[in-house]
């Protein structure tokens, strides 16, 4: 990704960063919010929030259409703090993710038969509008068929990942492939701008980067029977960079042995995403990390106040919270009982 950052004001970044900080929702706001009866009831409470100016006066009456408008937010939001201040390049790398997002859903769109009207319902564009590439998603999701899709991308970062996802989509017939191709070939964009140095990859910033290695590798490694992977096929798309807490030749033994999940979650259990294990199932295992990740960010600003951390701790914050209330949106719409919903919710402590 092309340089970004036009001021490169440290000081004045990380001002923002606080004062964003202490913008965000907290455990009384979601209490209240999974007793909520209807998404227009929960949009109407978040116009009194910092989301009040990009809620404007639009009727906000489904899930999704709360859910775009949120993700629209988080986009801006991370795109003004890359644009003050680079942070190593780590805010660049990590924005990366919100284009590979809809090229995943593009091509997943196509692999399943969706139309075009379909597949741009469930795209946020955000990210291709403020980079000026909306036309590089919109090409591909206009084309008769997924090869037309992979073509579409020619000329672009993502075409030889597309044919890489397009290559292990035939050998599995599960569309998640190209999710496991993408996500594979952006975290290593993000794992090149940590490891650039000694002293980026012993950072807070980079540890909080490199837990999402930890659970690519993971999802990839419990996960590869479902979609389709054999165990050699899986262990070829490890992430094996960085320091990471997962050994890869730890999962790659697992895989090879076909262990149940109890077995990864004892492997968990031996490192810090341990104290956030809640169950032995896969779902709990994955939480594990992504809950680490959520309690290390919020840590960030008491651990390495006033260093780039602060900056990628609130961008993981904030995408938690857009991700609460998103959850809370569909819960509502899909009548989840409030209870049930507030255990679903993702929340610091």
């Amino acid at each position: 990704m092309p340089r970004l950052t036009e001021y490169d004001d440290d000081v004045y970044a990380m001002t923002k960063a606080y004062y964003y900080r202490g913008t965000l929702l907290d455990r009384t706001f979601f209490k209240l919010a999974v007793g909520f009866t209807s998404v227009e009831e929960l949009s109407e409470r978040l116009r009194s929030t910092r989301y009040g100016p990009v809620l404007g006066g639009v009727r906000i009456a489904s899930a999704k259409q709360l859910e775009k408008v949120l993700m629209g937010s988080l986009v801006d939001l991370h795109y003004r703090m890359m644009r003050l201040y680079s942070c190593g390049g780590i805010l660049a790398a990590l924005f990366s993710r919100y284009l590979s997002w809809d090229v995943k859903a593009v091509l997943r769109g196509k692999a399943v038969g969706q139309q075009y009207e379909q597949i741009l319902e469930a795209l946020y564009m955000r990210a291709e509008e403020l980079l000026g590439r909306r036309d590089m998603v919109v090409r591909a999701a206009a084309s008769r068929d997924l090869g037309g899709a992979v073509m579409g991308l020619s000329g672009t970062e993502y075409y030889g990942v597309a044919q890489e996802g397009l290559k292990l989509y035939e050998s599995t017939g599960d569309p998640v492939a190209f999710d496991l191709a993408i996500d594979r070939f952006t975290l290593e964009g993000i794992v090149d701008v940590v490891l650039k140095g000694d002293e980026d990859r012993r950072s807070y910033a980079g540890r909080l980067a490199l837990t999402m290695v930890d659970e690519y590798n993971l999802g990839l490694a419990l996960r590869h029977a479902s979609v389709g992977l054999q165990p050699a096929q899986a262990a070829g798309l490890l992430l094996a960079r960085g320091g990471l807490y997962l050994e890869p030749d730890s999962l790659r033994r697992l895989m090879s042995e076909a262990a149940p999940p109890s077995a990864y979650a004892e492997l968990i259990r031996r490192t810090p995403y341990g104290r956030h294990l809640r169950g032995e199932d896969v779902d709990s295992i994955l939480e594990s990390i992504a809950l680490f990740r959520l309690h290390a960010a919020d840590a960030a600003w008491a651990t390495a106040p006033m260093e780039c951390a602060v900056l990628v701790a609130l961008v993981f914050l904030v995408e938690n919270e857009v991700r609460n209330l998103s959850a809370v949106a569909f819960g509502i719409e899909n009548r989840v009982p409030r209870d049930r919903l507030y255990e679903l919710l993702r929340l610091p402590d």
